[in-house]
């Protein structure tokens, strides 16, 4: 498996994880304001994760390797 598609199975978990975060918010709101509240929450989170990803990723890209320098 190599890095682009590690990349787009982390980015696939973490849409998951918010879709279902987003339906549990939805689907408490009325019933349990907490769990609805964590669920939104939760949402918020996976957003700034995926973002902080992009960022690592668009950084890693600008990077200049030489051919004989490690990654530490």
């Amino acid at each position: 498996m190599d890095t682009v598609d590690k990349l787009l199975q982390i980015s696939s978990r973490i849409e998951h994880l918010e879709n279902i975060a987003e339906w549990i918010a939805k689907e408490t709101i009325h019933t349990d304001n907490g769990v609805s509240q964590t669920g939104s929450l939760i949402c918020v989170l996976a957003d700034q994760i995926r973002e902080a990803v992009f960022e690592l990723c668009r950084e890693f890209e600008e990077v200049d390797f030489d051919e004989n320098e490690t990654i530490h």
